[in-house]
């Protein structure tokens, strides 16, 4: 999975569910600042990520978890790991 790719699922899944524009999400938007996300809102997220993939990631800081970028590149990364 590409970056670019990431980003797109990424963004897709904050959008399922949301008052919220597939345009108006880019690697750069700023998951608390930007669309008011929480920490159930987070877990969510977490736990979209894993039925769509089948990977769980691993957020060991909140500086990894702030942007939709961020979350992509978690999921591209070392910083998800293949479910068993």
């Amino acid at each position: 999975m590409t970056d670019e790719q990431a980003v797109e699922l990424i963004s897709q899944l904050i959008c399922r569910g949301r008052p919220i524009s597939l345009k108006d999400v880019t690697a750069d938007t700023n998951l608390v600042e930007d669309l008011g996300f929480d920490s159930l809102d987070a877990a969510e997220l977490l736990a979209a990520v894993h039925q769509e993939t089948g990977r769980q990631l691993e957020v060991e800081s909140v500086k990894d978890f702030q942007t939709v970028g961020g979350v992509a590149r978690l999921l591209v990364s070392g910083g998800a790991e293949a479910a068993a």
